[in-house]
Formats: structure tokens, sequence, C-alpha cells
């Protein structure tokens, strides 16, 4: 027996007069449930593919599920499958807060990373053909990442007010005018 009729009088009333095996079968089903929730999954809208962290659609890993699903979805669009080739990627909105993984975009000149989670660039700093950086309303705290980036020639940095003053005057002196930046910043 699984249980003695003292253990139901002390359970819960909403429990009281149902079979134990209802009970472990719920238990059970929860908890299947709940395993698939850790699943990777693709996303899709007539065959179109919108969302796909899976590891297995490119030859490009990173840490990050929202900048890899960004990157498979690239690499689906065009023709071949060679990520050196990939000059320009949009990935905004991702909640991305690691870029870890994304100097196997070699030839990457400019990346667009608006409304993430990232909290600084750092991984940035191995891409040298990177000319351009979008990532306003991130919750960056670091640009150092691109700061000695020769080959930058503009950026968007606004609504990141957690960005060093001193960082931000450095890159506003190489950059000038490319360089959009809130008024705001952390002195």
């Amino acid at each position: 027996m699984l249980c003695s009729s003292s253990d139901i009088d002390q359970a819960p009333a909403s429990y009281r007069g149902n079979p134990p095996w209802l009970l472990i079968m719920v238990l059970l089903t929860a908890v299947v449930c709940l395993s698939g929730c850790a699943r990777k999954y693709s996303v899709s809208v007539n065959q179109q593919v919108l969302y796909d962290p899976r590891p297995g659609a490119s030859s490009v890993r990173v840490a990050d599920a929202g900048l890899q699903s960004c990157i498979n979805l690239l690499m689906r669009q065009q023709s071949g499958n060679d990520p050196a080739q990939i000059a320009v990627i949009a990935c905004p909105n991702l909640e991305i807060s690691d870029l870890a993984g994304i100097a196997a975009l070699s030839s990457l000149r400019f990346i667009d990373l608006a409304g993430n989670e990232l909290s600084n660039l750092d991984e940035l700093r191995h891409l040298s053909r990177l000319s351009s950086v979008n990532a306003p309303d991130n919750q960056l705290q670091d640009i150092s990442g691109i700061m000695n980036t020769a080959t930058l020639t503009s950026a968007v940095l606004t609504g990141n007010p957690a960005i060093p003053c001193d960082q931000l005057d450095a890159l506003q002196a190489r950059l000038g005018q490319n360089l959009i930046r809130s008024p705001q910043c952390l002195r």
C-alpha cells in the first residue's frame, strides 16, 4: 500500500479522495513537462525559420542562445556555409548577454546588437575588420573591447549610461562625429 488512511486524512483537502496513483501521475507529468522546457527548439512560420538556437544548424558555435540563433538564421539565408564570408550581421532584441565565440566571423565589418543585455564588448576585439558597431540600449559598462580596434570608424552607443565617461571620451577623440553616444555617462 502506498499510503495509509491516516496519511490521506492529513493531506490537503484538494488531494483527499483521489487515489495515490493519480497524484503520482500528476507529479510525473509535471516532471516530464518541465524537463521538456530545457530542450532547445526552433520556431518557424510558413516554413521560414525565425529562431533556431540549436548548435547543429551552423558550423559556428557561440555561448549565447540568442546570438547562436542569429548566426544560424544568417547562415541559412546566405548561399554558402562559410562563416568567414559574413560581413554584416543584425541581431537586435535577442536578449544576447555574451559574445563569446563571435571571433569565428572573422570577416565581420558591421554588427547590430541593439536592445540586448550586453555588459561589455570584449569579444569584439578579435574582429580585425570590424568597422561599425551598433549597440544602443544594452547594459554596457565597459567598451574597452572596441577601443583599440584599428578598423573601427563608427559606433552607436546611446542608451548605455553606465559606460565610463573616460572610455567614451577616448573613443570620441578617435571617431569624432561618427560616435553617437548618450549625453550621460558614468563619472
